[in-house]
């Protein structure tokens, strides 16, 4: 891990997350090798599937997923709407595909290389040069910039890769990246040029900060979401805030990705699918509301591009739920944009 989800645990959280991990283990299907169904998912050496559309099961993801079943559960949920959408290749051919692209050259070999040993650096996987997780992480990246030529790699990336590496083998991190791209707007957010970042960022500062405080406060102060939502968008959140607040917002996206079919008229660039990254950045907002109202642009664009100390995962999570879900509300409704900024004052989620 690039952190323990339980740092410092006590005997009860422990003992917690066994009882949680129970429950997962209650709620999983066991499936044959190589039998994968519409909601299979590899995790330590055993094919699991779960019913991703069920109650109980989006209930527990938003309360995050033991980290024993994480893998099997990210990938059970790629998997599933892969399949309910028709969308990408099976796990079979993307392995051959991988097996056959390891073996040609890139044009973006060059940059993967030297990006590779600043990535997560410091975390004992990825500190060798040329070996373990380095070499991993560079044949990843290297895949990936051949199955999606228009788009090539991206420095982003390798945080992305680095994070599913901590999870899987080589070749599965390489399907989960393939159908992240495929099936949660990625491949749109890193197009050349950054046209579909762009548009992310326009629909969360029109849709999901419109009209707020905080977003009047930016405007007039002339901080734009380019400024400090880049590296929040392109890396899923990582290196934004801790370890295990990222997964908890990867496990929801994993699962609530999928496009919403209210939603195509008001939001048609990503179809929603990006909501729980908006929600997400509005729930960061949120918990900076009383900092941000009282600083002048320098001291916005330091507590926006910094390191954000989430303390409470939980309250950060509620946040993120309730305003997921208030807009997904609002959209059945016909409704659609602006207001965000969560609870209406500093949440408590992060440190000052």
């Amino acid at each position: 891990m690039l952190r323990s989800p339980l740092p410092g645990a006590t005997a009860a959280l422990h003992a917690k997350e066994n009882s949680r991990a129970k429950k997962w283990r209650e709620m999983a299907v066991v499936r044959k090798r190589g039998e994968r169904g519409e909601e299979g998912g590899k995790g330590g050496g055993t094919d699991w599937g779960f019913v991703t559309v069920d109650a109980k099961l989006i209930s527990r993801t938003w309360k995050g997923i033991p980290d024993c079943w994480r893998a099997a559960a990210w990938h059970a949920f790629l998997t599933a709407s892969a399949k309910r959408r028709g969308i990408g290749k099976s796990d079979t051919e993307l392995v051959t595909i991988y097996t056959d692209f390891i073996e040609r050259p890139s044009a973006d070999d060059v940059q993967i290389d030297l990006d590779v040993p600043r990535t997560i650096s410091s975390h004992i996987m990825f500190r060798r040069r040329y070996r373990g997780g380095q070499r991993l992480l560079f044949r990843t990246l290297h895949a990936l910039s051949l199955y999606f030529p228009e788009v090539g790699y991206v420095q982003g990336m390798a945080s992305l890769a680095a994070t599913l590496l901590c999870y899987y083998d080589e070749e599965t991190t390489f399907i989960m990246l393939v159908r992240m791209f495929e099936l949660r707007g990625l491949e749109k957010l890193y197009q050349a040029g950054f046209g579909g970042l762009m548009q992310a960022l326009d629909e969360f500062e029109g849709g999901w900060m419109k009209g707020g405080q905080v977003s009047r406060r930016l405007i007039n102060l002339g901080v734009t979401p380019t400024a400090y939502g880049t590296r929040w968008y392109l890396t899923l959140f990582n290196y934004s805030m801790p370890f295990a607040a990222q997964l908890r917002v990867w496990d929801v996206f994993m699962l609530l990705g999928d496009p919403d079919p209210a939603s195509s008229a008001i939001a048609p660039a990503f179809s929603g699918s990006l909501d729980v990254l908006h929600a997400t950045s509005t729930a960061l907002i949120d918990g900076m509301k009383e900092i941000l109202l009282k600083s002048d642009f320098e001291g916005s664009m330091k507590v926006l591009t910094s390191w954000i100390p989430v303390k409470d995962e939980e309250l950060l999570m509620k946040v993120v739920k309730g305003e997921w879900k208030g807009r997904r509300k609002r959209r059945a409704k016909g409704g659609g944009g602006g207001g965000g900024e969560g609870l209406g004052g500093a949440s408590p989620a992060l440190q000052s």
